[in-house]
């Protein structure tokens, strides 16, 4: 993680693709205080394949604070759909305003399951 500008931050995070080959469409951050712009990728990711994503991030939180509930979210299609692969993180900010994410989840959802009846 490095300082882009005051309050921004470029966060890389390596993806594994441990199931079957996917192709990535779309990499999000949309939380409040952890946040970047919805960016369009193309990346065809075989299995046990892993793929590099980099995002600038706003995040100006003092330090000492912990913000949950924050994705990374990923867009893939696969042989059998389109999917959301969702990363939940929580951010510890450390004492020089640093965030600092850790996975602690990862779902994944079929595009447009919730309309579906």
């Amino acid at each position: 993680m490095t300082r882009a500008a005051p309050g921004r931050w470029k966060v890389r995070w390596r993806i594994t693709n441990e199931g079957d080959a996917l192709h990535l469409t779309q990499v999000a951050a949309p939380h409040g205080k952890f946040r970047s712009p919805d960016r369009l990728i193309d990346v065809a990711l075989p299995p046990g394949g892993s793929f590099d994503t980099q995002l600038e991030i706003a995040c100006a939180e003092p330090a000492g604070q912990e913000i949950e509930n924050t994705f990374l979210i990923l867009t893939a299609e696969a042989e059998r759909g389109a999917w959301r692969i969702l990363a939940r993180m929580r951010i510890r900010v450390d004492a020089d305003g640093v965030p600092h994410p850790t996975t602690e989840r990862i779902d994944v959802q079929e595009v447009g399951f919730s309309g579906q009846r």
